[in-house]
């Protein structure tokens, strides 16, 4: 008995240790599997994001050429050329950045920093060689189609993608950052001989700095037109007011006078609201000029004609029922006005 009891319970013994190993090589497998399925998700994960990207990168690409092609069309009216402007700006692929991508990978960010200027200085650069910058004037109705083109891109600097304006909502740490920006950053570095980053670098690059310049100038213009737009109604002029202005316009501004009908009473808040934001907005641009040493006058014709404007003051009585801050809002427009004629 005593010697079947030890055979059986060697027999046992065997067994189980067989089983034991039979079970670390299934673990071992299982944990062989589990490292091979973790690092064919990584990779595919990587393969993802790379795909992802590639397509962002072509999409934003194939969109700008889109709306550049149809901006630059003669067919295409001034209003929708500003619409393509600001899409243009929008489709800059540095304004796709994931909120991940901008916070940690500074290097990406910088080499599509240096694609949107590259890119944008070139489409500049061809327009502007096309027309006569000191010749512009935003008020001309017959301005060609290059020259829309130019006052388009200058009048949308400034926009930024939604999904931006989301990810540094989400982000304090993060800034809005539009063509605008990029170019006053590189300007305002330059005036003050301050290292360069890369897309600075490539803007203040051979002639990309003074046809930068330009084009904000020409911003202060577009900007205070719209602004005049909103205030009067050319097609109200009176004969007399015509013929002052056919002589101002003959005489290079030496006769006569640009004095249109205004019409600020009878606006709606919001006009006055659009027209005090186009005047902000055009001052603002012309004090940073100034700022890096560069004067601007307003074009002559457009100066002459804000210099007439008194908000109906000369012509009307004052509102006994004006609140006080419509009154404020004069004094706003009227100041701002003041400063871009100075």
């Amino acid at each position: 008995m005593k010697t079947s009891s030890v055979v059986l319970a060697c027999l046992l013994m065997a067994a189980s240790c067989s089983k034991v190993k039979e079970l670390d090589k299934r673990t071992e497998s299982m944990e062989s599997s589990t490292t091979k399925m973790s690092e064919t998700t990584s990779e595919m994960e990587d393969k993802l994001e790379t795909t992802l990207v590639l397509l962002r990168s072509g999409d934003s690409a194939g969109r700008r050429l889109q709306v550049f092609d149809h901006m630059t069309n003669e067919n295409t009216d001034f209003k929708n050329k500003i619409a393509d402007a600001c899409i243009y700006f929008k489709a800059f692929e540095y304004q796709l950045l994931t909120d991940e991508e901008l916070r940690y990978d500074q290097h990406i960010k910088s080499l599509l920093l240096d694609d949107a200027v590259n890119e944008f200085t070139k489409r500049l650069g061809g327009i502007q060689d096309q027309i006569k910058v000191n010749k512009l004037n935003p008020t001309d109705e017959d301005l060609d189609n290059e020259e829309q083109v130019y006052y388009a891109f200058a009048l949308a600097l400034h926009m930024n993608h939604h999904y931006q304006e989301i990810m540094v909502s989400r982000n304090s740490d993060l800034h809005l950052t539009s063509m605008n920006d990029l170019i006053k950053g590189a300007l305002l570095k330059g005036s003050q001989k301050k290292s360069l980053e890369s897309h600075e670098d490539i803007l203040l690059n051979g002639e990309n700095r003074e046809i930068i310049i330009d084009l904000l100038k020409a911003r202060v213009d577009i900007l205070s037109a719209l602004a005049l737009k909103n205030l009067t109604n050319k097609k109200a002029m009176t004969l007399k007011q015509k013929a002052k202005g056919l002589l101002f316009l003959v005489s290079s501004g030496h006769l006569g006078n640009i004095d249109l009908p205004e019409t600020y009473d009878k606006a709606t808040d919001s006009t006055k609201e659009w027209t005090e934001k186009y005047l902000d907005s055009a001052l603002k641009t012309k004090k940073f000029l100034h700022e890096i040493g560069v004067d601007k006058k307003l074009e002559k014709t457009l100066r002459a004609g804000l210099k007439e404007i008194d908000l109906n003051e000369k012509n009307s009585e004052q509102k006994k029922d004006e609140t006080v801050s419509e009154k404020q809002r004069k004094v706003t427009i009227k100041n701002l006005i003041n400063e871009l004629v100075e």
